[in-house]
């Protein structure tokens, strides 16, 4: 029966288990083995309860409240006593801005108003990703109305309990919310043609105006009517307009407005509207601008729910920093981080960890961002929202701090019912990815450059081909590493910097990036990545890199010192990549490698299709490949004889090295029918070829290893691509792969947030990626990739000299970068962002004090 099932699920085709049985996860599999029956002692755990610092202690929960916490508490008759020694607990966390549960019906875009839909009809309280947002710790959400409205929907409050009836999931008494948007949304902007009022901001700005002054008149008639029933006549009542009752409740506080908002202009409006109405804006949602004008939010009293980094997606999420949470806490103003998102609602922790990283925030009040603060806005927070006696016990237990990039949930616990049990689907636990043996070939002896000379002192050093070295010393001769050790003699002339107390590392090479040709997602102009007219073999992008984009600084903050920027397009052969180095005026400073690879997006093939023959695209692919093969032939064969070569082909000539395998291919692949006509096509044509993507690389391990090619696994943080995959199938496949004997790289696959490679790493390393082969995973392996390890990867002599100075380790959430090197000259670790955060804070501080 288990063997019918893969098949059905599309998992168990080709007999490519990687030695091990394919996982799968249904309902039943989802119902945790751990039965608390509202109650339990949890004994020697460190609680960070979200209203002070961390500390150990017991918690006892009785019929799903907590009743005590302490120290030595005694567990009553019947309650279940859990050992939390070294295990961490949180208040559950709290999404403010979630579409769960409500997919394919967030939107009601024929009206510029329809306050008289209401999300709570449309509760799907089977939605799978209500399963995987407990597996991340979360608890509450609040399910919103789309973004197509200036006045939109109502929304609800859902306490996340498993398999349970959309009535169960309901928030008790839990107050009654509301959509307004703002901006591009509304505007239609990226829409294409339309003609619903309003086209602009002032039109948005007139819905408000015209609609609260209606129900103004709305409200002032119903109070005629009642006056005059009150005297002992008869009127006739005014037509009820479920609409504007609404509207009314909007101005008595009844309908909390959750406002979905960017630019600071049309957040100051908005603001200003609600006072001319006499009300109060509850959450501006997103406001990724709102940290210019904190001061003017705070004063007004609104609460702020924004994205931890998330930018440049379009034109007005351009000036997003991701100080912004910080900054609007700093300002007085209930600040949280919210998701808008199925995949980032799983790691909610770790994104209000940011602000540590970015913003130096306590960690108590980070916390707060996505449990506590979470609450109050949602106007539940003498009920849950962190760990006090007498709140609901909605717990997290994990293995490690809340906001480690290293931490697993190990349960989440609603009412005191555990809702979310891990489960170690892919055996990960019992046989975890081993350590790949590395021993760094022979490099160049190293000679010397005559460049200007710096040493790097008392930090610990991680060569990462080889253990640490604590306070130990590093030096940069020119563009080059010329020592690493300890007690090493520091040459007199030298530029000294004090690492003691500090991590060194090399830079870290990001993979398969639009750097340099892409901005603004939603502004064609600013778009040079994705070209037309089917293949494009011989497009090269070197020549087109965009030396002043803001995401070269911005990645380059978070230690990124490399990058491989790849074409895309409408053919499966899209053209060539060039690595940069993430410094330089013009492109050509920025060059390190033209044409460094090839890059095919290979035909997607179904996991579920009837047949699995090739698909025509990939027999033309395979002609084009023996076309350029012969031209070659030709081309060489004119050259020695003196016939006529064949007529110029520009695509054909491109091929040619990558045809005979000469040099690397880059080979797109997501789902395991397609990675298995890849492997295919690889041998058969003869390939050197890496493998991109590979997301469900997991389902295929043993073929993959076979084929011995090396992948690029990424975007690590992602959804499971199946209702029946497991929970943990995104973060656990590059170890599987690993146990199989793949070489694995890891790539964060996020054209606006390259920055975050790190943490895709690190989140492979909570599950079941060994921490070394984490951090190889971006720096010696992705150099490994491109050909380029024995010049980058690694600290060790001879080296480009890239390194990046931390205060903490270089893949964790929290840990702030000090200080890059790029060729052995140390770079400005400001950006665009810090920039603004600087200016508006300076703001900030000059209001509060004037």
């Amino acid at each position: 029966k288990t063997t019918i099932l893969l098949f059905l699920l599309g998992v168990g085709f080709g007999g490519d288990d990687g030695g091990f049985e394919h996982p799968f996860e249904n309902d039943a599999l989802r119902v945790p083995t751990l039965d608390t029956s509202g109650g339990a002692l949890i004994r020697d755990v460190t609680i960070h309860d979200a209203v002070n610092p961390a500390h150990v202690g017991d918690i006892l929960v009785r019929r799903g409240i907590i009743e005590s916490i302490g120290d030595d508490l005694e567990a009553p008759d019947g309650v279940l006593v859990i050992d939390g020694s070294g295990k961490h607990i949180a208040p559950g966390a709290i999404d403010t801005h979630s579409h769960l549960a409500i997919e394919r019906g967030i939107n009601e875009a024929t009206l510029s108003i329809t306050a008289d839909c209401n999300i709570s009809n449309v509760i799907n309280a089977d939605d799978v990703g209500l399963y995987r947002a407990l597996a991340g710790g979360v608890t509450v959400i609040q399910p919103l109305h789309g973004s197509a409205n200036a006045i939109g929907g109502r929304s609800e409050v859902l306490e996340l309990k498993w398999h349970r009836t959309a009535d169960e999931l309901r928030f008790p008494d839990a107050p009654q919310g509301i959509k307004f948007a703002l901006g591009e949304n509304v505007k239609q902007s990226n829409w294409g043609p339309h003609d619903r009022f309003p086209g602009t901001r002032p039109g948005v700005e007139r819905v408000f105006a015209r609609a609260f002054r209606r129900a103004q008149e709305y409200e002032s008639e119903w109070e005629s009517y009642r006056t005059a029933r009150d005297r002992g006549e008869d009127p006739v009542p005014p037509r009820r307009d479920i609409r504007l009752d609404v509207l009314v409740g909007i101005m008595h506080g009844d309908v909390l407005v959750n406002s979905h908002c960017y630019r600071a202009d049309e957040i100051l409006m908005l603001l200003r509207t609600a006072e001319r109405f006499g009300f109060r804006i509850q959450v501006l949602q997103h406001v990724l601008e709102g940290y210019k004008v904190a001061y003017e939010i705070a004063e007004h009293g609104a609460g702020t729910s924004t994205f931890s980094d998330w930018w440049a997606y379009k034109q007005e999420a351009y000036d997003a920093i991701p100080q912004n949470a910080a900054l609007l806490d700093e300002a007085g103003v209930v600040s949280t981080i919210n998701s808008d998102s199925d995949e980032l609602i799983r790691h909610l922790y770790h994104e209000a960890g940011k602000s540590v990283r970015y913003a130096g925030m306590d960690p108590v009040r980070a916390l707060r961002l996505c449990t506590l603060n979470g609450a109050i806005q949602l106007g539940i927070d003498d009920r849950v929202g962190s760990i006090e006696e007498g709140k609901l016990a909605n717990l997290v237990l994990m293995d490690g701090d809340p906001f480690s990039v290293y931490t697993r949930v190990e349960w989440t616990m609603v009412d005191g019912e555990i809702q979310f049990q891990r489960r170690d689907a892919f055996g990960l636990d019992a046989e975890p990815a081993p350590v790949r043996d590395l021993k760094e070939g022979p490099l160049p002896a190293y000679e010397g450059t005559g460049g200007p000379i710096t040493a790097i002192v008392g930090g610990t050093l991680h060569p990462v081909t080889s253990e640490a070295i604590e306070g130990g010393t590093l030096i940069l001769e020119g563009n080059r590493i010329a020592a690493i050790g300890k007690d090493l003699p520091v040459p007199a002339d030298a530029r000294v910097i004090d690492a003691s107390g500090k991590d060194v590392w090399p830079g870290m090479i990001a993979l398969s990036t639009p750097i340099g040709l892409t901005e603004i997602d939603s502004v064609r102009g600013t778009q040079d990545q994705s070209e037309m007219g089917g293949n494009q073999p011989d497009l090269r992008v070197a020549s087109s890199i965009h030396a002043a984009s803001a995401h070269i600084g911005v990645a380059r903050t978070n230690g990124i010192t490399r990058s491989q920027t790849v074409p895309g397009g409408s053919g499966p052969f899209q053209g060539q990549s060039a690595v940069l180095r993430l410094a330089g005026d013009t492109w050509e400073e920025m060059l390190q490698v033209d044409r460094d690879m090839l890059h095919i997006r290979f035909p997607a093939v179904g996991n579920r299709a009837e047949k699995k023959e090739e698909p025509e695209a990939v027999r033309e692919m395979a002609r084009m490949l023996d076309d350029a093969r012969e031209y070659g032939r030709l081309v060489e064969e004119a050259a020695s004889d003196g016939t006529t070569p064949p007529p110029f082909d520009s695509r054909l000539e491109a091929l040619v090295p990558y045809a005979r395998g000469e040099k690397h291919v880059g080979i797109h692949a997501d789902n395991a029918q397609t990675i298995l006509f890849a492997l295919k096509f690889i041998e058969e044509q003869g390939l050197d070829a890496v493998l991109y993507g590979v997301r469900e690389g997991w389902k295929v391990a043993g073929a993959i290893a076979r084929a011995g090619v090396p992948v690029v696994v990424g975007p690590v943080l992602s959804v499971p691509r199946s209702e029946f995959d497991p929970y943990d199938a995104a973060y656990s496949n590059p170890a599987v792969l690993a146990r199989a004997g793949v070489h694995v790289a890891i790539m964060a696959n996020d054209g606006a947030n390259t920055r975050n490679t790190p943490f895709h790493a690190g989140f492979a390393s909570a599950f079941g990626l060994p921490r070394e082969e984490a951090l190889r995973s971006v720096t010696y392996y992705a150099a490994e990739v491109l050909g380029l390890e024995s010049q980058l990867g690694s600290l060790a002599p001879g080296k480009l000299a890239d390194v990046v100075i931390t205060r903490g380790d270089l893949l964790e959430t929290t840990t702030p970068v000090d200080a890059v090197f790029i060729d052995g000259a140390l770079q400005d670790v400001k950006n665009r962002q810090t920039r603004l955060y600087e200016r508006y804070r300076d703001r900030l501080h000059r209001l509060e004090a004037e």
